[in-house]
């Protein structure tokens, strides 16, 4: 029975392609969660069990290099991009802000450069009008977590043989923090209404009222080329309708 050793998020979308290998008979000899991370007692143990190969999804921190050298057939990737478009840490925020009508998931060897190494299959599929990053996550999740143990089968049986990517045709994404979710209501109407998307549910996006309070916005609406709001949460309360906000706040006015 082949060895793998799993690094990930282990939050939802991660799970969904560790027990997607369980579930196909894979043993894991070894889950590392991006939050406890010990790289020499990683290490040790990786050694001491020789894996044939390790799985990275969704695994928000750098692996050393002497690590991703210790299983016979490397390390794969599973990413929620067409790569080579969208490298890097926020594809999937990317793809909604930039309207993208499709995406997908790549799985790829690993490589130096972060998200650059040989493809071993992609999974094209539609971008929704309504897309959120989660519900697009979610998609894209389900979609990479059915093929993957299909994939890592046949990769490590020799059957598949990796395609170069393309590199003049990479575009790159950065890390998303919280100030991004500022919105500027000078940006047209069809940028900040994807924003509100690609920034659901981390970071959110929000705009500043009198006294530096916060005021998110939850979700929009384009409605005959205009922008219209429909749900906000005020600082400290929960999510209500926008015009059930303006009743108490008869003055703001976020244009």
């Amino acid at each position: 029975m082949n060895k793998i050793v799993f690094f990930g998020g282990f939050g939802k979308f991660s799970k969904m392609y560790l027990e997607a290998l369980r579930s196909a008979g894979f043993e894991i000899s070894l889950a590392v969660e991006d939050k406890k991370l010990d790289f020499l007692s990683i290490e040790k143990d990786m050694l001491k069990n020789k894996p044939d190969l390790g799985v990275i999804a969704y695994f928000g921190r750098i692996i050393p290099q002497r690590i991703l050298q210790i299983p016979k057939m490397g390390f794969v990737n599973a990413h929620p991009s067409l790569l080579p478009r969208w490298r890097g840490p926020s594809p999937v925020q990317n793809t909604i802000l930039a309207g993208d009508q499709k995406t997908g998931v790549t799985i790829h060897l690993t490589s130096q450069e972060v998200d650059a190494g040989d493809i071993l299959t992609q999974k094209e599929i539609l971008v929704f009008q309504d897309d959120t990053c989660f519900t697009l996550t979610e998609r894209l999740a389900k979609e990479g977590s059915s093929i993957l143990p299909q994939v890592v089968e046949e990769w490590i049986k020799g059957l598949i043989k990796p395609q170069s990517q393309n590199h003049s045709l990479a575009t790159y994404t950065k890390l998303i923090k919280k100030e991004d979710g500022l919105i500027d209501w000078s940006k047209p109407a069809e940028q900040i209404e994807r924003l509100v998307r690609a920034y659901d549910p981390w970071p959110g996006t929000y705009t500043k009222m009198v006294g530096e309070k916060i005021l998110k916005i939850k979700k929009v609406k384009i409605e005959n080329g205009e922008l219209k709001i429909l749900v906000v949460q005020p600082e400290g309360k929960k999510n209500m309708p926008y015009e059930a906000f303006l009743r108490g706040h008869k003055d703001f006015k976020p244009f």
